[in-house]
């Protein structure tokens, strides 16, 4: 199994080279930024005043139920956690955006690279905790943005069951493998939401 990391972007690089709207456009660029901090383990970078408002909303379900993180240090705690389990890097594949003044909706085929034990976590307990894996989960998100193109937080519905696939070491992607991808990427990025 050999993923290409930028795939995380793609629906967003194809919406900003195809769209006029110049808020349609921003709210495709905060997007892509924040997926490329989120995946890189940068996570703090996405609280700036000028990708995300000042209190964030976002609801995320699971099999456990829907979990509201209202505020930058319940969201921030969430985004701690991800990064504490490793969890963080992952791929999208067949993502459909839609984009409007409001924000956007997306559904794709999400590739989460995890370890055997973080997979034990989220209920494979058929993993080898000393294995390394990948989880494939189709999933839902609703991201509102404000009029500054700022996002207000995230609605995010995965599918009730996913398929996890032992994934060789060799080609088991990591923080550092996506930092060595999207660091760059985030600089341009960075730079041209600073100069307007």
């Amino acid at each position: 199994m050999l993923l290409d990391l930028k795939l995380l972007t793609l629906a967003a690089d194809t919406a900003m080279a195809s769209l006029d709207n110049p808020r349609h456009r921003a709210i495709a660029a905060n997007y892509r930024l924040h997926a490329m901090l989120e995946v890189s383990g940068r996570w703090e970078e996405i609280f700036t005043p000028q990708m995300t408002v000042e209190r964030p909303f976002y609801r995320i379900a699971s099999g456990e139920g829907v979990m509201d993180l209202d505020g930058t240090e319940a969201v921030q705690s969430f985004y701690k956690g991800l990064h504490a389990t490793d969890t963080t890097v992952m791929i999208l594949e067949h993502e459909h955006l839609i984009i409007d003044d409001n924000g956007f909706a997306s559904e794709a085929l999400y590739h989460t690279f995890m370890t055997g034990a973080a997979a034990q976590a989220r209920g494979h307990a058929d993993a080898d905790p000393a294995g390394t894996y990948v989880e494939q989960r189709w999933v839902c998100m609703i991201w509102p943005y404000d009029d500054k193109g700022r996002m207000i937080g995230e609605r995010v519905y995965p599918a009730p069951t996913a398929t996890l696939v032992e994934c060789p070491r060799a080609d088991f992607l990591t923080i550092a493998d996506a930092r060595r991808v999207f660091d760059p990427l985030i600089a341009q990025a960075q730079a041209q939401l600073a100069g307007g």
